[in-house]
């Protein structure tokens, strides 16, 4: 019988062939040969002629790329066969791209599951109990993909260390909510993720950041991130510590209802989880 490709090892592996880089970001392999042949993408040759990319060059090279492709457009996005593509068909692509971005920050997280489907499909149960318009959930689906896409500037050693951080490291972290909203900003249609995306570390009690702001002064949208996002995190393992349970992470969201979360928020969640 022949052996299943271990997809978590590949997160391990130094250097991949163009079909594991493509199984990694659940793209074709023919996408990732293609920004190879237009230089977008390094790579280096093997005696026998093929393709091989260094791990550590994925997730910044791909975040360039993508957004890239994202501000400006392709014509696979844009046009098919030379017919305008109809909006659905727009929000699938797009949806494809910014899932293959999330998949470059697991790359530098070694793999570590980060439960970002589990996070969009909470919040968008939680945006239908809300009655939050179509516009409204497409945004929220977005934000919640890319809330942490600033954190691929990061120095991953700050990202991996297995200890506490010190003062500085943590005002680094503390930065990539800013860093993802600048990411986004030349992107027209997500100029609505903006906010969402800058506010998801806020905390109801007026603690958070980048900004401290309190309550409702916190974007909708960012609330309900916060409380999905801080349940993806505590179910997923991190470098100083395990993933907890599902019933320990729930105690702890029901713990800093009121707090860090919005507690009509935190009410809804538990309706949804």
């Amino acid at each position: 019988m022949k052996k299943k490709n271990n997809h978590s090892s590949l997160y391990k592996k130094p250097i991949l062939t163009t079909k594991e880089a493509a199984k990694l970001l659940k793209v074709g392999v023919q996408t990732i040969k293609n920004y190879i042949y237009k230089g977008k993408l390094k790579s280096f040759k093997t005696p026998g002629g093929h393709h091989r990319i260094l791990r550590s060059d994925l997730p910044t090279q791909i975040k360039d790329i993508f957004m890239e492709e994202l501000k400006n457009g392709t014509e696979g996005i844009i046009k098919k066969e030379g017919a305008e593509v109809s909006p659905p068909d727009i929000h699938e692509t797009y949806l494809v791209i910014i899932k293959a971005l999330v998949k470059a920050l697991e790359i530098r997280d070694a793999g570590k599951e980060r439960h970002a489907d589990f996070a969009v499909k909470c919040a968008l149960k939680m945006a239908q109990q809300l009655n939050l318009t179509e516009e409204e959930k497409e945004n929220l689906e977005f934000a919640a993909l890319l809330k942490d896409i600033g954190k691929v500037e990061i120095n991953e050693k700050i990202l991996e260390k297995p200890d506490k951080l010190t003062e500085d490291e943590f005002s680094i972290i503390k930065e990539h909510p800013k860093i993802g909203e600048r990411i986004v900003s030349e992107i027209n249609f997500l100029q609505d993720t903006k906010p969402l995306i800058r506010h998801h570390q806020e905390m109801f009690n007026g603690r958070g950041y980048p900004d401290g702001l309190s309550g409702e002064n916190i974007p909708l949208g960012a609330r309900i991130l916060a409380v999905a996002g801080a349940y993806q995190a505590l179910i997923s393992d991190r470098p100083y510590r395990k993933a907890f349970s599902k019933e320990d992470a729930i105690s702890i969201i029901k713990q800093n209802s009121g707090t860090q979360f919005d507690p009509k928020l935190v009410d809804l969640f538990l309706s949804v989880v």
